[in-house]
């Protein structure tokens, strides 16, 4: 059964789970914890630093989608949190395939970088392929994710892919929603 998502949370969330199938994890069920997925609607300073922060508690990179609102279902781009040797570094990205059988890879706005999923489920940064850059890689990709995204209902319904819903206090550090202070 399909499930058209008009917007909102539900519709976030399905996002986040396609692209991390597209990328080339399984739903559930990996060795590694190394990437986490998630969705806001605004991408100020204060929410980028409490991300990079939580990422490097965490040891857990992460890809982000930025909506324009609650009611869209099409994120407007996507960011990416990856740790490094000395810190944590943040850029913006969009999805790109560079081969239908092939999974997704994210690619720098500017086209300087490319990263993807390897073998262990960690993520990479690797060469730059030319066909990764072209703008009808990256409208594949959302087309990749947008008809996976739509197949997600039962998978997101039986609870097999849970959210977690976190808040930023004023120090930065990311608690769930219901321990957050008011």
């Amino acid at each position: 059964m399909n499930f058209t998502q008009a917007g909102g949370l539900e519709a976030h969330r399905a996002n986040a789970l396609a692209l991390r199938l597209e990328l080339g994890l399984p739903v559930t069920g990996t060795g590694t914890s190394a990437i986490t997925f998630g969705g806001i609607e605004c991408a100020s300073w204060p929410i980028l630093e409490g991300i990079a922060r939580k990422a490097g508690e965490d040891r857990q990179d992460a890809v982000f989608a930025v909506y324009d609102g609650e009611d869209k279902s099409i994120p407007a781009w996507y960011f990416l949190v990856f740790r490094m040797l000395t810190g944590i570094g943040v850029v913006k990205v969009m999805p790109a395939s560079i081969g239908a059988a092939q999974p997704l890879v994210l690619v720098t706005q500017d086209g300087s970088r490319q990263f993807d999923i390897d073998e262990r489920g960690v993520l990479r940064e690797g060469r730059v392929t030319k066909a990764a850059t072209r703008p009808r890689a990256r409208q594949r990709a959302a087309n990749r994710i947008a008809q996976t995204a739509r197949t997600l209902g039962p998978v997101l319904a039986c609870g097999g892919w849970e959210a977690t819903t976190f808040a930023f206090q004023s120090d930065g550090t990311a608690v769930p929603v219901d321990e957050a202070a008011a």
